[in-house]
């Protein structure tokens, strides 16, 4: 019952989000390590309990979340372990055995390929076209001045303690708008953040982003072109100074005016990209 009570504390802290913080006046932690908030003192479900502002909360057993919570519910929603995900992977193998397709039952379940008509995919969007060798020079300076003013810079080292990667991410409103309608989005339909990677030896690098403010989390698909792209370079090897440029579109409530917590693999750091003024 009791490690019960602290998993319903952590989904109460951390998925219902603020509003419950600001509309209750009372949180704290029990001696046994679970939290609460509640209204009244009488509610409070331990002696001795000590009491702190809610966003003065600390995250239950603080020694197994290294990472933010936000941070694992976006990874378990992407675990095909997950039994929510399973459910999905289950019925579809149900549907290809029974001759049925995922999505009901197939009419004609002796038809060819070259029979069943099909529509050709859609062109995959090309925000490089138009892009001169001087603009996406640029374009890196941009970034690289943008570290002046709005710090958002990762840098990554190897065993020795020799840095081996950089990554720098910046926010322009005039690029964001000239590349939106190129991804097929009206003005103010998403938000653009460009980055780059350096790297100091040949190494590696893919645009695992992950992307946290309060209690939203994106994380861009890499196969997606409307969520991130290379402007300059590929995922893959990089060789050593050869700049990687690219973007990430992230939806539009999201607000680079405020502080938020930018993810490449399992780093991080807290950065404000527009800061007021």
């Amino acid at each position: 019952m009791r490690s019960r009570w602290r998993r319903i504390g952590v989904l109460g802290l951390w998925s219902l989000g603020v509003g419950i913080a600001e509309a209750a006046s009372i949180a704290g932690v029990c001696p046994d390590g679970s939290a609460f908030i509640v209204h009244r003192r009488q509610d409070v479900p331990c002696a001795r309990a000590k009491l702190v502002p809610p966003s003065e909360l600390p995250p239950l057993r603080p020694e197994l979340l290294p990472r933010p919570y936000n941070w694992h519910v976006d990874q378990e929603a992407r675990d095909p372990h997950n039994p929510y995900n399973l459910i999905d992977s289950a019925q579809k193998i149900r549907a290809l055995r029974s001759g049925d397709s995922p999505r009901g039952p197939n009419p004609h379940p002796m038809a060819t390929r070259s029979e069943t008509p099909s529509r050709a995919p859609e062109p995959a969007p090309n925000p490089r076209a138009g892009l001169s060798e001087p603009e996406l020079a640029d374009l890196i300076r941009l970034v690289e001045l943008r570290q002046r003013v709005a710090p958002a810079t990762l840098s990554v080292d190897n065993l020795q303690g020799r840095e081996q990667l950089e990554i720098q991410l910046a926010h322009s409103q005039a690029f964001e708008a000239r590349l939106l309608p190129l991804l097929g989005h009206g003005p103010g339909e998403r938000r653009v953040l460009l980055f780059t990677a350096r790297s100091a030896v040949e190494s590696e690098f893919h645009p695992n982003f992950l992307v946290v403010q309060e209690a939203l989390t994106f994380r861009p698909e890499p196969a997606r072109a409307r969520e991130v792209g290379f402007l300059l370079g590929e995922p893959g090897p990089l060789a050593r100074e050869a700049p990687a440029l690219g973007y990430l579109v992230l939806p539009a409530r999201f607000d680079p005016e405020r502080a938020m917590d930018l993810w490449w693999n399992d780093r991080s750091f807290t950065t404000v990209l527009a800061p007021p003024g």
